[in-house]
Order: structure tokens, then sequence, then C-alpha cells
């Protein structure tokens, strides 16, 4: 579930930051300063977010697999006789 937020978390802070700089460009003339600041503060905020989620990834990935050894790979506990 973590993963599948990855997208809205890299996209929701642009949108937000730039629709609060564009609604303050237009009250106080300055377009498109405040809306430009705003989308690359919210892409650094979503970047950061991003590598968080990365960093907090189990290595193995967590699939049904994880932690299965690898297909052709010798029995664990040793041949048996």
């Amino acid at each position: 579930m973590r993963l599948a937020q990855v997208g809205t978390m890299l996209v929701a802070p642009m949108l937000g930051l730039g629709g609060i700089g564009y609604l303050l460009d237009g009250r106080w003339g300055t377009k498109p300063w405040i809306m430009v600041a705003g989308l690359l503060l919210g892409m650094a905020g979503g970047f950061v977010n991003f590598v968080q989620i990365v960093i907090s990834i189990p290595k193995d990935g967590g699939g049904p697999r994880a932690g299965a050894p690898p297909p052709g790979a010798p029995p664990q506990d040793g041949p048996r006789r």
C-alpha cells in the first residue's frame, strides 16, 4: 500500500503549493513568480518524501517470496541421504 502512495506523494505537494502560489500571484500581481516558487518547493518536498519511502523499503522487497532462496539453489539443510 505504501508504494501505491508514492505517485500521490510526488504530485500533491506540487499541486498544493503551486495552487497557493497561483492564488497569491493573482492577489498581489506578481505572476508567475510565487507560483513558480511554490512548484519548486513542492518538487523538493515530493522528492524528500520519495527518498524517505525508498529508504524505508526492506531490501528483500517484501514480496510473496521474500526470504526464499533463489530458484535452483541447494536446500538450506544440506543433502538428504
